[in-house]
């Protein structure tokens, strides 16, 4: 990837707020005052349900969902660059955040199509360990793909991330992705557009849905996640240096940067399989009109 000379930018005062990851162990997310925003951390607003979860998996059939799976569309092969933002509590890359004025953050290339509307992807970030466990086993990480839909619904498309794999198996988007390093905010472009869809997700792959909310402050209910059932592996020394950075920003004493699992609290969760992923013909659906604020807001606070 080609890094864009463009000013250095550290998000951390900014980025979801006034938290971390050691102080919610103690307790104090739901005390957090969020801009605008109720903060749900308590998990006791009607409606809802709180996420990460546990997933069960051994013994535990569940009901194929009567809603046919996504299908993730890419024009143009995905986006061309990226901003890979520096953040307290996390590192991400944005791609939609048309209230960034100062850098061009202006993709909208990659769509997700479920339930009858179409959603735009707006940023994708890393947690370890994972948030969602597998019969309560965590993995190495967690990646978050984070979509808007124009009526402000959200989803979120789950890809976990082991370290177990030989380095022939290993993930070469995410390897080429963390090869950037931490350090510093910048815009990134490559020979190849930015796509995790193809990069990350099985043809026809299974996953897991259930609902759910935002995993940092304020915790907002109401989402769609997906959690693909093929995770994926990347060198162990990537998870190593995203610690490492995590330990002197806003992650917990060992570097980490997940959410402790909420209770189920007697949400279904559904199965299906993707109905398409990127496929190389036919129509792109069109996104519609995003509210900039709302896509301001996942950039910083999902």
């Amino acid at each position: 990837m080609q890094v864009k000379a463009k000013p250095a930018h550290d998000a951390s005062a900014e980025a979801g707020g006034d938290f971390t990851y050691e102080s919610f162990h103690l307790g104090d997310w739901p005390s957090l005052k969020i801009p605008g925003k109720v903060n749900m951390c308590d998990g006791s607003v009607p409606g809802g349900f709180q996420s990460p979860i546990n997933i069960q998996v051994k013994d535990a059939p569940y009901k194929e969902s009567d809603i046919p799976g996504p299908e993730f569309y890419a024009k143009d092969g995905g986006c061309s660059k990226g901003l890979f933002v520096n953040k307290s509590t996390a590192w991400q890359v944005d791609l939609y955040d048309p209230a960034n004025t100062e850098f061009d953050v202006s993709c909208s290339n990659l769509e997700m199509k479920w339930n009858g509307k179409v959603y735009s992807m707006i940023q994708f970030h890393w947690h370890t360990l994972s948030e969602d466990t597998l019969d309560f086993q965590p993995f190495a990480m967690q990646m978050h793909m984070v979509h808007l839909a124009s009526d402000n619904s959200i989803a979120v498309v789950g890809v976990l991330i082991d370290v177990d794999g030989p380095w022939f198996q290993q993930n070469s988007f995410l390897n080429e992705i963390f090869e950037v390093g931490f350090d510093s905010t910048r815009m990134v472009s490559g020979p190849t557009p930015v796509n995790p869809y193809s990069a990350l997700l099985k043809k026809h792959g299974e996953f897991w849905h259930y609902p759910g909310s935002l995993t940092t402050p304020p915790c907002s209910q109401g989402l769609d996640f997906f959690i693909s059932k093929t995770p994926v592996s990347v060198s162990g020394t990537h998870v190593t240096n995203f610690m490492n950075y995590l330990k002197e920003r806003g992650g917990n004493s060992y570097g980490q940067n997940h959410r402790p699992i909420q209770p189920l609290a007697g949400r279904e969760i559904t199965e299906g399989r993707w109905s398409e992923v990127c496929p190389l013909t036919g129509k792109i659906p069109e996104v519609g009109h995003l509210d900039p604020g709302y896509c301001h807001f996942l950039e910083e606070y999902a």
